[in-house]
């Protein structure tokens, strides 16, 4: 009798163990949909940390913009309502200047560059700027180059763009890139972009292949040309004050698995472009290459000028001119 009584509390206590509520139940936003590779490598995010952490750790996701918009998203990281996001770095030079360098057109040769770049020195300098902004930067996450999508017609030359209104970012330099190759910038949150592309509120926007695709934008503008006029990887950030106040082991914990997430994500990302595009031709999406990027070249020469004062000479230079 005494054997089953003892067999009995195991037993209830292995269930009380298995289900007792998390140590830490923190959220992470963000507006790009479950479809999208960043949420695939997302949701590697929350499960390894529970895994590592003996379930310690309850990462809850909203996608999809569920809890509004990434400006939001950055304000309630800093205020300390909310936990985790995934942003794109573009944003985020608001906070910290000198992270605007990242989205500043043609700095970055290929993805390659921009990997050595933003894993090395340059990158833990952005992350100490940011830091010292009152945000604990975690990753840098794959987000292509972005080129511009119009429901007008094919963009081959600045010439193309005069007078189209192109949503962009809430990004300065975005802002002025989409302006100095003649277009007429219009800074708009991602879930607002589709119906205004369907409304002619805009005539067009700027982005990736598979976030076109996750959105269905295809359907409102199905114009897709490579202007490839710059590249701002996604960003995983969390709240500093948060971090700062967890054990060493958890803070180490939540940054190798950033790591580990970002390392998922991009390959997953160059694993999957070949098969958005064939995606979207066969939805109807025509594609065409720029056959001459000197034109747009020329065209924002002056706005890498315009932000040396804001993220220093010395930082673009160090991009340009990284092996």
């Amino acid at each position: 009798m005494k054997r089953i009584l003892a067999c009995v509390l195991l037993t209830a206590l292995a269930l009380t163990l298995a289900t007792a509520a998390p140590k830490y139940n923190w959220k992470l936003a963000s507006v790009l949909p479950d479809t999208h590779p960043v949420h695939q490598a997302l949701v590697f995010f929350a499960d390894e940390l529970a895994r590592k952490s003996g379930g310690d750790i309850k990462l809850t996701l909203f996608p999809a913009g569920q809890l509004g918009q990434e400006k939001d998203y950055i304000e309630s990281i800093k205020i300390g309502s909310l936990e985790f996001a995934k942003v794109s770095s573009g944003p985020v030079g608001q906070y910290a200047p000198t992270f605007q360098v990242i989205s500043l057109p043609l700095i970055w040769r290929n993805l390659d560059h921009q990997h050595k770049v933003l894993q090395g020195p340059i990158g833990k300098r952005l992350m100490a700027d940011l830091d010292k902004a009152g945000y604990k930067g975690l990753a840098f996450m794959d987000a292509g180059f972005r080129s511009i999508t119009t429901s007008k017609g094919p963009i081959n030359t600045p010439a193309d763009l005069k007078g189209l209104k192109i949503r962009v970012m809430q990004s300065k330099p975005l802002i002025d890139t989409v302006n100095a190759l003649g277009g007429n910038a219009v800074p708009m949150g991602q879930s607002e972009v589709y119906s205004a592309l369907q409304t002619k509120v805009i005539d067009g926007w700027e982005n990736n292949e598979p976030t076109v695709l996750s959105f269905n934008m295809q359907e409102v503008a199905k114009y897709y040309s490579y202007t490839r006029h710059s590249s701002i990887p996604d960003f995983l950030m969390m709240n500093k004050k948060l971090f700062d106040g967890l054990p060493k082991n958890l803070q180490t914990m939540i940054e190798q698995t950033a790591l580990e997430a970002m390392e998922k994500h991009n390959k997953l990302w160059g694993e999957m472009i070949d098969k958005t595009v064939a995606d979207l031709k066969a939805k109807g999406m025509i594609f065409n290459e720029v056959k001459d990027i000197s034109e747009f070249q020329k065209a924002v020469g002056g706005v890498w000028k315009e932000f040396e004062p804001i993220v220093g000479k010395d930082l673009i230079d160090a991009i340009v001119t990284a092996k």
